[in-house]
């Protein structure tokens, strides 16, 4: 392994937290400028993309927002976004009141292809930069440390999302 050295902490694009931090934002700046003409946000892309690969496009709220890494509050503003587009629907979970059940819309399920060209048009930009192997191996670490950092995010992701991560 390569040593990095005290020097090279001097930036914040020099240590890991700060390089993911600038990276993320960037890659979020330009999928919600590629998002913006379909009509939806980053940020409601992202929990379509929970939904659609949820079974029959349905999520309980509690793992729907977890799944996002969102605080309880934050996800519920974002729930009631999704709602007011029409793209998707809270109800009663009929097996225990309490719970709130998110469903995919028609007009949500619609947008599926359309933001999943966005995003995969983007992912190819960078494989061609970074390689498919060193992406590939980029993914398995970074879910590593995700599943590290909060267990309970990928644990409520479903089943074939947690297995392509951790492959």
């Amino acid at each position: 392994m390569a040593d990095i050295g005290e020097g090279a902490f001097l930036g914040s694009e020099n240590h890991l937290s700060g390089l993911l931090t600038l990276t993320s934002r960037l890659i979020q700046d330009r999928l919600s400028a590629a998002l913006r003409p379909l009509g939806v946000t980053y940020a409601q892309a992202a929990a379509l993309v929970r939904l659609w690969r949820a079974p029959d496009g349905r999520m309980l709220q509690n793992d729907f927002v977890t799944s996002l890494a969102l605080a309880r509050p934050s996800g519920t503003l974002l729930l009631t976004d999704l709602e007011r587009a029409g793209l998707v629907v809270r109800s009663p979970d009929p097996t225990d009141g309490r719970r709130q059940v998110i469903t995919l819309t028609p007009l949500g399920r619609e947008l599926e292809a359309s933001v999943f060209a966005v995003i995969s048009g983007l992912q190819r930009e960078i494989e061609e930069i970074a390689g498919g192997e060193d992406l590939a191996t980029a993914m398995r670490v970074l879910t590593r440390v995700l599943s590290w950092l909060e267990p309970a995010v990928l644990a409520a992701l479903p089943a074939r999302d947690r297995d392509v991560y951790t492959r």
